[in-house]
C-alpha cells in the first residue's frame, strides 16, 4: 500500500516515511475504506470486492489526517487526494508479500530497529529517527484497538505466524526461511489449503512459454489453448475457494501494507542508509549490506524476489478476476499484441526458474522433483519457491 501511495498518487517518500505513526495508519485505514467494492454481480472475495468488514469510522481518524495541510507543504493534497479522487483502490495481492518476505527483509530490519533501540548504534538525522519511530509503532508492537490492521489476539498474538498461516492457506507454500536461527517457525497449518497451486501454476508457465515460442507458427503447433484456460481457470478457482465471504482479506491487506514499507524503504536513498553507511544504489545491494551490517543474511535471489512481485501480483488478481479463462481469452498469456499479460508471464517465468531452481521454460519435471523448505518438519512438507537456505 505504501508503495501505491507513492506510486500513484506521486506522494514523495521521504515525506511518506517521516509522517506521524496516526497518520500512517489513518491512511490505510482511509485506504481500506475506499477499497474497490462495486455492488453485485462481483462476490465478496473478488479482486474488486474483496471484504464487507468495514473499517474505522472516517469520523474516529485522528484529526490530523483528515487535515491535508497537517501533512506538510509537499503533501498538501494526500488525504484528499486518497479520499475522494481514488475510491476503488487496489492493494498487492498476498503473492506480493510472500514474495517480498522471502528476501528476509522483515527480519533483517527488525534487527536494524533492535540495534537503534538499544544503543548498540546511534541514528544521525532526524529522518532516520522519524523512520525508526514508525516502523517500530506500525510493525513491531501492537495496532491499535479497532483497527482494520489490528489482527493480533489471545488466539493469534504473534504476526509472522498470522502471515505464514494465510501463505500456506493460499498457495501451499512455506517462507524459504524459518527463525534467524534457522529452526523451524512455528504457526498453525490449516488444513484447507491450496496445495496444488505451486504445480499447477508452473505449469501455466511453462504452457504459456510454449505458446509464446510457437506464436507465429502456422504449422505443427504444439500451443494448447484448451489446456492454458484449464490451468487458468483451476488457479480461479483455488484462489477464490479461499476467499469466500471476503476471507484472508484483511490478513492480505496487513500483509502487504507491512512488505510495501520494507520495500519502499530499500528502494529509496533514505537518510537512515547515510546514517548505517551503506552507500548502494539497488535495493538488493542495499539489503545485501544492511544484512552484514545485522550478522543475518539476506536470500541470494533476493534481487528476482524485488523484481518479480508486483508483476506477479498483477497476474494473479487478473486471474482471480476470470477474464482469462476461456479458450477465447488464452492466447492472452503469451501474445504480446493482446496486452500486457504475455510480457508479464515472460518476466515471472525468468525469476521464478532463478529462485525456485526449475526452468520454467522446459518441459516438465516430474513432482517429487519439486523441493522443499529443510526448516520444515518432514511430514507433509509443503513446497517453497526458493531454494532451501539460499542466502
Amino acid at each position: 500500500m505504501f508503495r501505491r501511495i507513492t506510486n500513484i498518487l506521486g506522494f514523495p517518500v521521504q515525506d511518506l516515511v517521516e509522517l506521524h505513526p496516526a497518520q500512517l495508519t489513518g491512511l490505510l485505514e482511509i485506504a481500506w475504506n475506499f477499497r474497490k467494492h462495486p455492488p453485485p454481480p462481483n462476490p465478496t472475495g473478488h479482486p474488486d470486492h474483496r471484504s464487507d468488514v468495514p473499517g474505522l469510522a472516517i469520523a474516529n481518524l485522528p484529526g490530523a489526517v483528515l487535515d491535508p495541510t497537517s501533512l506538510g507543504t509537499n503533501a498538501a493534497t494526500l488525504a484528499s487526494t486518497i479520499r475522494f479522487l481514488q475510491p476503488g483502490l487496489r492493494w498487492d495481492h498476498l503473492i506480493y508479500a510472500y514474495m517480498i518476505e522471502n528476501t528476509r527483509i522483515f527480519e533483517i530490519f527488525r534487527r536494524v530497529v533492535q540495534q537503534f533501540v538499544h544503543g548498540d548504534r546511534s541514528p544521525g538525522s532526524a529522518g532516520t529517527m522519524r523512520w525508526l519511530r514508525n516502523t517500530e509503532e506500525l510493525f513491531f508492537r501492537d495496532q491499535p484497538p479497532f483497527s482494520i490492521t489490528t489482527l493480533t489476539s489471545y488466539i493469534r498474538p504473534d504476526r509472522g505466524s498470522i502471515r505464514r498461516n494465510a501463505y500456506q492457506r493460499m498457495f501451499g507454500m512455506e517462507l524459504n526461511h524459518g527463525k534467524d536461527d534457522n529452526s523451524p517457525y512455528p504457526y498453525v497449518r490449516a488444513k484447507a489449503a491450496n496445495n496444488d497451486f505451486v504445480t499447477t501454476f508452473e505449469e501455466l508457465l511453462r504452457e504459456s512459454w510454449v505458446g509464446y515460442v510457437h506464436r507465429t507458427t502456422t504449422t505443427a503447433n504444439p500451443t494448447d489453448d484448451s489446456k492454458i484456460a484449464d490451468l487458468a481457470n483451476s488457479l480461479h478457482d483455488m484462489l477464490r475457494e479461499r476467499r469466500i465471504s471476503g476471507n484472508l482479506s484483511r490478513e492480505e491487506f496487513v500483509a502487504v501494507s507491512t512488505m510495501s514499507w520494507f520495500h519502499l524503504t530499500i528502494d529509496n536513498d533514505l537518510p537512515l542508509f547515510d546514517d548505517l553507511g551503506i552507500n548502494e544504489s539497488t535495493p538488493e545491494q542495499r539489503l545485501f549490506e544492511v544484512a552484514k551490517l545485522v550478522g543475518l543474511p539476506a536470500h541470494k535471489y533476493s534481487r528476482s524476489y524485488f523484481l518479480v512481485a508486483e508483476t506477479i501480483s498483477q497476474v494473479l488478481a487478473g486471474i482471480e478476476t476470470g477474464l482469462f479463462n476461456t479458450v477465447a481469452t488464452a492466447r492472452n498469456f503469451y501474445d504480446p499484441t493482446l496486452g500486457s499479460l504475455a510480457d508479464q508471464m515472460n518476466t515471472i517465468n525468468t525469476y521464478w526458474s532463478k529462485f525456485s531452481g526449475r526452468d520454467m521454460k522446459a518441459r516438465k519435471v516430474a513432482s517429487d522433483q519439486i523441493q522443499v523448505n529443510n526448516n520444515e518438519p518432514t511430514k507433509r512438507p509443503s513446497k517453497t519457491l526458493a531454494r532451501a537456505n539460499g542466502s
